[in-house]
């Protein structure tokens, strides 16, 4: 028994550690076949926009990458479809794809979870493994609406945005500006609003880049925030700025 025992941590902490050196900023992983893509856009590198073609019918999904079998008691991707996210704690359906191993430095295979090979679908009936290969996001394929549990502020700390798993889905990020609680709102392909309470503050258009995002207050809130404001991320940047004071 304590044979197996150690040869099991043996082999979840080599699995931890190989899944684990392919987590990164801004990419997207997706199948050969085009039916799983998995956008991983901000500061975090654990948690990803998906997009799985089940039946036909596009399913949206957060991913969660787990490499911590002690903190997940698994390896692999964790897959939560909207229905699930938005209707928390009622339900809390979820599928995965667990990571079998390392294909090359950019890709890794994964067994087909079993609600994948349930759902109907041929395709994933039939499938028992998937192997999923990163690339860079580019410029054209950022959107700030599809970072999850990020932080975004401005660097003199007065605006402050936290973007929750449920954003992608509703829009809505929560905040505070100077010390008081906002609400922000994703309201359209590239408009935003920011509102306190009742009182709208500003709207306009969001450009995003790859280390945060910037406000453009061209609809409303030019004498409040003035042209423009920077949001970068908040973690990343801390742990930079850290690094370049050592």
């Amino acid at each position: 028994m304590t044979s197996f025992s150690v040869s099991f941590l043996a082999s979840c902490k080599s699995s931890e550690s190989a899944f684990g050196k392919l987590f990164e900023r801004n990419v997207i992983w997706s199948d050969e076949e085009g039916r799983i893509s998995i956008v991983v856009q901000g500061e975090r590198t654990e948690y990803g926009f998906a997009k799985i073609l089940i039946n036909n019918e596009e399913t949206k999904a957060i991913a969660t990458f787990c490499a911590d079998y002690d903190r997940y008691r698994y390896i692999g991707i964790n897959l939560e479809p909207e229905e699930s996210v938005l209707s928390r704690p009622t339900s809390t359906l979820s599928f995965g794809l667990d990571f079998k191993d390392l294909k090359d430095n950019d890709s890794a295979v994964f067994e087909t979870g079993r609600y994948l090979q349930e759902s109907g679908d041929p395709y994933f009936a039939h499938k028992d493994e998937i192997v999923l290969k990163k690339r860079s996001l580019t410029w054209e394929e950022l959107d700030a609406r599809y970072c999850i549990n990020n932080y975004w502020c401005t660097e003199d700390g007065e605006l402050y945005l936290y973007s929750y798993d449920q954003t992608p889905f509703t829009g809505k990020m929560e905040g505070t500006y100077k010390g008081s609680k906002i609400d922000f709102q994703f309201t359209g392909e590239r408009d935003f609003r920011i509102t306190e309470g009742e009182k709208r503050l500003g709207e306009g258009e969001y450009v995003p880049n790859f280390e945060g995002m910037t406000l453009l207050f061209d609809t409303y809130g030019k004498e409040e925030f003035g042209d423009r404001l920077s949001l970068v991320w908040c973690w990343a940047n801390a742990q930079i700025a850290s690094l370049s004071s050592k």
